[in-house]
């Protein structure tokens, strides 16, 4: 009978020769010890910021360092036939596999590339520039650019720009010189294109993904727009919440427009299946469901249900469905036009939301016997919508009155 025994990884303290107790380690050891002893806070913001950057530069002039022996490791693994250098990195130094894999690739290729790492060991560009140029130095094969300037034109540049505008420089200069790699690039970019949607056990979505640059800018520019300039009059959303609404208002507004490819030879709606009582908020009543899917609470229901269409149907106790009535709007667009026109946007104090970004609010819920008439109407944004929206007081009171119908 085989038994497995854990055998916990050694600490790195473990692995250190004797000579990491003399010099010029111990050196190095005691003056980080002596930096560390001073208390920053009774330091000038001058010695600060020059003791960042002081920082900054050797933490750079390490990570160099640390590549070129993790280059000349990973050569004697292999001819010794170890275990490669991206699993020793995992073993030993707990990073992730991607991590190591990435640390050992920039090491094989900054063997090469002379300005490069020397720039790097001289503390002038960081591991970030040095990972954009390493990647482009990996693609110039497939363009007509000649490598030794290319590389030295990007380390220049490193010097003065961060990644990102790094990045851009190198696609800028590739295209500039050979238009057709930076066309296949692109297209290399626009295949790794994915998005996941994912529905939790919880009933909520959870979104993954990666957008091309086309996609990406359109989904961005329209969430712009419906999220505005910045949080409304009692909007205490975070960005992530107010984004997350701002798709959803997306979505719901291209259902809205019509122009959708039909399926089931209908235009694509959410459907909303609540009854009566749910709407109410009896007791006992049961949880409505969205799509036949996710199920929703009757103060959602109730919400979701003050501004569309409505489709009656009456089943028996077996739920057996006996008569489908004809679908009306809720607010009909007649009268949503005067609404827009009487309230101008929306009705709590203060707020200034347009009357296109808001909700046709019951002040009393149709579902409770409330009319859809512009006295029982204003216009709600969808933060006070869900904030104000009217609850039944019978039932919230817990009152065993039962109410009539609709």
């Amino acid at each position: 009978m085989a038994v497995d025994v854990y055998d916990p990884p050694r600490p790195l303290t473990s692995l250190a020769p004797e000579e990491h107790g003399r010099p010029p380690f111990s050196t190095v050891v005691a003056g980080i010890d002596e930096i560390d002893a001073t208390d920053p806070r009774e330091l000038s913001s001058d010695r600060l910021r020059g003791g960042l950057y002081w920082m900054a530069r050797q933490q750079r002039r390490l990570e160099a360092m640390q590549a070129k022996w993790l280059a000349e490791f990973d050569k004697r693994q292999a001819s010794e036939g170890d275990d490669d250098a991206t699993l020793w990195l995992q073993s030993n130094l707990h990073v992730t596999s991607n991590a190591a894999y990435a640390q050992v690739r920039t090491a094989r290729q900054l063997e090469r590339l002379r300005h490069v790492e020397a720039a790097f060991r001289a503390g002038q560009i960081g591991s970030q520039q040095v990972s954009v140029i390493c990647r482009a130095m990996g693609q110039i094969e497939h363009t007509c650019l000649e490598p030794g300037g290319t590389e030295q034109q990007l380390t220049h540049a490193a010097k003065e720009m961060d990644p990102y505008s790094l990045q851009h420089f190198w696609k800028r200069l590739r295209y500039e010189a050979d238009q057709e790699a930076g066309v296949v690039a692109e297209e290399e970019e626009r295949e790794r294109r994915w998005l996941h949607l994912k529905q939790t056990p919880d009933d909520t979505w959870r979104i993954e993904g990666e957008l091309d640059a086309e996609n990406g800018v359109a989904v961005r520019t329209a969430m712009r727009a419906l999220m505005g300039r910045g949080p409304g009059k009692d909007d205490t959303r975070t960005p992530a919440q107010r984004r997350c609404d701002a798709l959803g208002e997306l979505a719901r507004r291209c259902l809205a427009s019509g122009e959708l490819p039909e399926r089931g030879g209908q235009k694509p709606q959410v459907t909303l299946v609540a009854n009566v009582e749910t709407l109410r908020l009896e007791p006992g009543s049961p949880m409505a469901r969205l799509d036949w899917g996710p199920l929703v609470t009757g103060k959602t229901a109730r919400r979701i249900a003050e501004d569309c269409d409505v489709t009656p149907v009456l089943v028996d106790r077996k739920g057996d469905i006996l008569y489908v009535g004809r679908r009306t709007r809720t607010v009909p667009t007649r009268l949503r036009k005067a609404l827009n026109l009487r309230d101008g946007g929306c009705q709590e104090p203060g707020c200034d939301v347009p009357p296109d970004l808001c909700t046709a609010h019951h002040k009393k819920h149709w579902a409770d016997g409330g009319f859809t008439d512009l006295p029982n109407l204003g216009l709600r944004c969808n933060v006070h919508h869900a904030r104000n929206h009217p609850e039944n007081e019978r039932f919230r009171k817990g009152a065993a009155a039962q109410p009539s119908a609709p």
